[in-house]
């Protein structure tokens, strides 16, 4: 599905999309910097570190042992607050990485980061189902 979704200025939107996946990323991971973060639904460990970037994995923790949950390497730009994702690994069908031309490699990219954001978006709706569940038991 999300190979049909193909926007007229590709590389404005995904540029669009990726400060979108940093805000969405830092609502869910406000203190992303410190590393190895194990919030209640997000797992993030950082690869690498420089001075205005992070190269960093994210998954789902899961109760379940079995589940399979991908796995999201990304590039995290403090300068420019985006994400970029590098890799992707876990339940999805490998990435063809014969196919080099510059139309090809943008439409990877935007299918990988459009993949991050309807994750980010899954992950931000369980937490807030979370928060709501403990405020009704709460009151």
């Amino acid at each position: 599905m999300l190979s049909q979704v193909r926007p007229i200025n590709k590389s404005f939107c995904l540029q669009v999309l990726c400060e979108d996946n940093f805000r969405k990323l830092f609502r869910l991971i406000p203190n992303l910097s410190q590393n190895n973060n194990h919030d209640s639904t997000i797992s993030s460990k950082i690869l690498t570190s420089g001075p205005y970037t992070h190269t960093i994995l994210l998954q789902h923790q899961s109760a379940e042992p079995s589940a399979q949950n991908p796995s999201f390497k990304c590039r995290v730009y403090l300068d420019t607050q985006s994400v970029e994702v590098i890799s992707i690994e876990g339940n999805l069908p490998p990435n063809k990485l014969q196919e080099t031309s510059p139309k090809d490699i943008l439409n990877n990219k935007w299918a990988l980061n459009y993949f991050l954001e309807k994750w980010l978006i899954f992950q931000l709706q369980l937490l807030n189902a979370e928060q709501n569940i403990v405020r009704t038991i709460s009151a």
